[in-house]
């Protein structure tokens, strides 16, 4: 938690502590509200997106995935970066699964 005291900001891990060795209390100080920075980056991605779930005739895991809304891009694209790769041995879905999968509507 942020504070601000006499001029100078203060962000200890222990408030209570630093308090105490400051010789002050809670009333003496102004508390600095700190910005969900994380909040306002997921906010902005999901902005323009909406939820759908992809099946495979495969199996029976609803996967949700968020594309740009009022669209349906190709599974393979959504998934281009979850494709097995046999040389660097990286991804989940063989290419073969991919052409199982379907939007549920």
């Amino acid at each position: 938690m942020k504070f601000k005291y006499n001029g100078k900001l203060y962000n200890p891990v222990n408030i209570e502590k630093k308090l105490k060795k400051l010789g002050i209390t809670f009333n003496d100080i102004e508390i600095i509200e700190e910005e969900k920075k994380i909040d306002n980056e997921l906010d902005d991605f999901y902005e323009d997106k909406e939820q759908v779930i992809i099946h495979s005739t495969l199996d029976d895991i609803k996967r949700v995935c968020y594309v740009p809304k009022g669209t349906r891009p190709p599974i393979k694209d959504i998934l281009k970066n979850h494709i097995w790769n046999p040389e660097t041995k990286t991804g989940v879905y063989p290419e073969p699964f991919i052409n199982t999968m379907y939007y549920v509507i």
